[in-house]
């Protein structure tokens, strides 16, 4: 696709959200900016000085002459499971760095340094090729075989000046793989990092079975590693209680109006305090203790205030948007149900039809029916 193309592609798709927008009223056009705004805010972790200075890495490396001898370590990956905010991360810091920003070259051309991708599921070491010219903007044949679209992306990467590549949901690459196609995708990976003409670095961002994939042989001395943890409950209150005002009373500019002596036992004068920690901890749970999670679930009960015209967020916002999550039975709601701690927020949505299908489907495969849930996040 040529800038031209891209130019005209932006224009129509502006046109469009202009169209919608014309067709609103003003009052809810601005509820709608406001949220936007909240949802652009950024949270940093200290996570995210490991990843700069890794991403600080793969920049520096492009300072070494191409035939001198090359640093190893040109991949950097961020694991983590679903909605850790791996991705947003990544997008913030490449974002921040002006050695990967796009530039107008002597010849008058619009260069793009860094291109993201992302490996789509299915994934074969083929359709992981075509993602990645398709990124370049090309459009192979349909006929192109394996080893074609790996040399065309390859040679393309120089083209286009390109010198970093960002894989999104790099998992599914393997995920599924055989042997042959994991060995492929390794040996591609590592050729992409030390061609000779264009080495260029990898920035891959995944979940389960990407750490796996990459504890191989051939990529162990030329990655870097950032995990991104879950939140540990018993050792990150604090924390979670400085995102939840930092989202709500910072990035919001609203004020926490939070009844919680429904949580509290006995006969027992309430204590704020355990009672704040108690809602934090649901809240932890119903997140799966991921950071992004909790992030997207305070930012949830922050718009439903704003669209209820409030400028304070209360318990019941948080109530209705665990609900709007997660589509659990009222009954099972993380924040109100006393049995909280065993309810499995990421299985919620099922209901008893849901089960019983996924019951007999095991059965007539020959499987006991075991625990109800998604593909490991």
């Amino acid at each position: 696709m040529t800038d031209f193309e891209k130019d005209h592609e932006a224009r129509r798709s502006q046109a469009a959200i202009d169209r919608v927008r014309s067709l609103v009223g003003d009052d809810r056009l601005a509820v709608a900016d406001r949220i936007s705004q909240l949802y652009n805010k950024y949270i940093p972790l200290d996570r995210d000085e490991l990843l700069r200075e890794a991403l600080m890495g793969l920049v520096a490396s492009v300072t070494t002459p191409i035939t001198g001898k090359p640093d190893k370590r040109r991949i950097v990956a961020v694991c983590g499971r679903s909605g850790a905010g791996k991705t947003t991360a990544i997008m913030k810091h490449v974002r921040n760095l002006k050695a990967m920003a796009s530039y107008v070259d002597e010849d008058g051309v619009t260069i793009h340094p860094v291109i993201f991708m992302e490996a789509g599921s299915p994934c074969t070491p083929r359709l992981l090729a075509i993602a990645g010219l398709e990124a370049l903007g090309h459009t192979p044949p349909d006929t192109i075989r394996e080893n074609e679209a790996w040399l065309l992306f390859r040679r393309l990467l120089k083209v286009h000046k390109v010198m970093w590549v960002v894989i999104d949901e790099a998992q599914n690459a393997i995920e599924t793989a055989n042997v042959r196609q994991a060995t492929v995708i390794g040996d591609a990976f590592k050729s992409l990092t030390q061609m000779p003409d264009w080495p260029v670095r990898l920035i891959l961002a995944g979940v389960p079975p990407l750490a796996s994939f990459l504890a191989r042989k051939q990529l162990y001395n030329r990655r870097t590693v950032i995990p991104f943890d879950t939140v540990n409950a018993d050792g990150s209150m604090d924390l979670i209680d400085s995102i939840l005002e930092t989202v709500v009373i910072e990035h919001a500019g609203m004020e926490l109006c939070l009844n919680l002596d429904g949580y509290a036992s006995g006969d027992e004068e309430p204590d704020p305090r355990k009672l704040k920690e108690v809602f934090l901890r649901r809240m932890a749970h119903a997140c799966d203790g991921e950071f992004g999670s909790i992030v997207q679930m305070i930012r949830g009960a922050v718009e439903a205030a704003i669209l209820d015209s409030r400028e304070h967020v209360t318990l019941d916002d948080f109530i209705k948007t665990y609900a709007s999550f997660s589509g659990c039975r009222s009954s099972k709601n993380v924040f109100t149900a006393t049995n909280w701690e065993e309810l499995e927020p990421s299985v919620a949505l099922l209901r008893d039809d849901d089960r019983a299908w996924e019951e007999s489907r095991l059965k007539s495969k020959g499987k006991n029916a075991t625990k109800y849930g998604v593909r490991p996040q």
